[in-house]
């Protein structure tokens, strides 16, 4: 076992995890300096216009007492459960219920301090793995300032806090396996499983194939059958963790854009010039691919002295991960993306990045502790060694994702933003454009209903019902009260309300309604029929109807007065009055989706999808109150699952504590 040079006794624990703990908040200290003038802030990008807006939405809503699982503001509405970006039930992200309004600081820390998450469960794994406090402090530092997790993942957030999981899923693992222990293997498991409540699958994906490998490299000398079933309660608990997260996200896969992406789209990757940031920093840039030159070394060192089949190990992980980052360039991602489940679902082949950056930094453990035993090694290297990566990765990394603070604030409520929270009504929306601070997540920020978003996840419908149909209809049918836009807008329905810089505020008056009464219908074979329908000039769109099967009542001519209201609209409740004279078809301004489930007059109904993307009922004559409820079934299996298996590990651990004592005390009483 190797020497830990100048740690103080009974201190190889807790200085190790207090500097680990506090060198990212040096790397990146200019985040939270209290001088104006050295204060930086992160750059502009996802964490500003997706992670930023968002997160502040789900503050506000859970410090109101509700549970969010629909989003009105964006997209026209979107499932807040099945989009990840919102991180509904990630643990660590739930302290934003202590802010009214969360601030940008607030979350940057977060982000931060999940860097020193990371470098802790580094260090832990890898004291574990050498028996040596400096190797995990080696790995920890390598990894933690390293050039991928201070890179885009910290812009990225969901990226950064998937991976941060992984070093301690790994440490589980290594204090479970010796001792045969499935409810430690159950442990790792469920720490994946809390690792994809962040939502990032890419990463997830990483993570679950890196540590299921982990396992089996380690367990098949414990025999085959002890292997499948680790392999089990590994998976078994990360699924059953993760549902919460995972079961609605896999019901909207199928119905985003993510459908249409084509081969060339999802295989790109590093160039392979680009790998030379292994051994520099790419000048200009962030370097995803530099753990810095003393970790690079000390991982030489460790396949040069290492006797283990560790070490080639975590040497074949890196070779495989750094393969796969080149995506169509290089040899592995076309064999990945037609056999192996999953990788024929994410972009960006790059991000693999992560494994590479991670199995350098175990190696440099490795290697620091290999060369820490031999003879003539001095006893000042381990803090030489750690200041030398320190400069080195500080110097690389700690302003690459910064800027100078913007003027005033990344949300300034400017003119037009304080005229469309003063104008727009509960239930009309705006066309933003993705011109108001957030992009196309303003309206998270401020409160008003936009039919722009900014996410990976989107409703391929949707979007074709925005390209599709001409401007002036989806207006009309998605009830679009506002626009923003630097164009200069020319007819008769449109008001110049005020100009702000190059942005122009229009209202449009089109006889906008958020529900309507049709009885006349058209019918598609299919939604992108019925999309096609739709942007038929000839349509009268707010008279006849294009649906996808008959309704039930059909349709009859009016033959007296009627009327449609919505009485109350909330985030995730819609209830409509009507009064009809004969049969005719109820349309509701607002995004069909799985889980929207409507009641008449208390009764469950079918429902109807008009224009191939909006809600509708079929209705006979009378008086009606229609109540449309968004109930997704996705959303409450996965949080029961989530549920049931958090009680049922805590059970198994709890039983085996407990059956534990008695048979201490019984083996004490017999000595004595």
């Amino acid at each position: 076992m190797s020497r830990v040079a100048l740690l103080p006794r009974g201190s190889s624990t807790w200085l190790p995890v207090a500097l680990l703990v506090a060198l990212p908040f040096v790397l990146f200290w200019r985040v939270w300096w209290p001088d104006a003038q050295q204060r930086r802030v992160f750059a502009h990008g996802d964490f500003v216009e997706q992670h930023y807006p968002v997160r502040s939405f789900v503050a506000r809503e859970l410090r109101a007492g509700r549970l969010p699982l629909w989003d009105p503001y964006t997209y026209g509405g979107e499932s807040v459960a099945a989009e990840s970006l919102f991180e509904l039930y990630y643990p660590s992200a739930l302290w934003q219920v202590l802010f009214s309004r969360l601030p940008f600081l607030a979350l940057e820390i977060e982000a931060i301090g999940h860097l020193s998450l990371a470098g802790v469960f580094t260090f832990l794994f890898v004291r574990r793995l050498t028996g040596a406090s400096g190797a995990g402090l080696v790995a920890g530092m390598a990894f933690e300032l390293g050039g991928f997790l201070t890179s885009y993942p910290m812009l990225q957030l969901i990226i950064l806090e998937v991976a941060a999981w992984t070093p301690v899923s790994l440490w589980l693992l290594e204090r479970a396996l010796p001792r045969r222990s499935l409810l430690g293997v159950a442990g790792a498991g469920a720490v994946l499983g809390v690792s994809a409540l962040a939502g990032h699958g890419q990463t997830l994906m990483y993570a679950a194939y890196l540590v299921a490998s982990y396992l089996l490299f380690r367990a098949w000398r414990l025999g085959w059958r002890f292997g499948v079933m680790a392999l089990g309660a590994l998976g078994g608990a990360a699924a059953g963790i993760g549902a919460a997260q995972w079961l609605p996200s896999l019901e909207i896969i199928p119905l985003s854009t993510r459908t249409g992406f084509t081969y060339e789209v999802l295989s790109a990757g590093f160039q392979p010039a680009e790998l030379l940031g292994l051994l520099r920093p790419d000048p200009g840039q962030w370097s995803s691919l530099y753990v810095g030159l003393v970790p690079l070394a000390l991982a030489a060192v460790a396949l040069a002295l290492g006797r283990g089949r560790e070490q080639w190990y975590w040497a074949g992980v890196a070779a495989i991960a750094l393969l796969l980052s080149l995506g169509r360039k290089g040899p592995l991602y076309p064999i990945a993306y037609r056999l192996l489940p999953g990788f024929a679902l994410f972009r960006q082949q790059e991000r693999a990045a992560f494994m590479v950056s991670l199995s350098l930094s175990v190696l440099a453990g490795y290697g620091y502790a290999a060369a820490s035993r031999l003879r003539r090694w001095p006893g000042v290297a381990l803090p030489v060694l750690l200041a030398l990566v320190f400069v080195d990765l500080y110097r690389a990394n700690a302003g690459a994702i910064l800027q100078v603070p913007p003027e005033g604030d990344y949300a300034p409520a400017g003119a037009i933003v304080q005229y469309l929270r003063q104008a727009a009504d509960p239930v009309s929306r705006t066309s933003s454009e993705g011109l108001l601070p957030g992009d196309g997540n303003a309206g998270l920020l401020f409160g008003f209903r936009d039919v722009t978003g900014n996410g990976p996840l989107r409703l391929a419908a949707y979007e074709s019902f925005l390209e599709r149909v001409p401007e002036l209809r989806w207006w009309q049918l998605l009830d679009v009260r506002h626009v923003v836009t630097r164009r200069a807008l020319d007819h008769g329905a449109l008001h110049l309300v005020l100009e702000e810089d190059d942005r122009r505020l229009y209202r449009i008056d089109l006889c906008q309604r958020h529900v309507w009464i049709c009885h006349d219908y058209r019918l598609a074979t299919d939604q992108d029929a019925a999309i096609e329908m739709t942007a038929d000039p000839q349509l009268e769109p707010l008279a006849s109807v294009v649906l996808e099967r008959p309704p039930h009542p059909l349709p009859e001519p009016a033959t007296g007065p009627e009327e449609a209201e919505v009485v109350s609209f909330d985030r995730q409740q819609v209830a409509v009055e009507v009064t009809l004279s004969t049969p005719g078809i109820v349309v509701l301004s607002e995004v069909d989706y799985p889980g929207w489930r409507a009641w008449v007059n208390g009764r469950p109904v079918p429902t109807l999808r008009a224009y191939g993307l909006l809600r509708a009922v079929a209705l006979p004559p009378g008086q009606w109150q229609i109540e449309w409820r968004f109930q997704p079934l996705s959303a409450y299996l996965g949080l029961a699952l989530s549920a049931l298996t958090l009680a049922g590990l805590a059970a198994v651990w709890l039983g085996q504590r407990f059956s534990a004592r008695p048979a201490a005390a019984q083996a004490g009483a017999s000595c004595l």
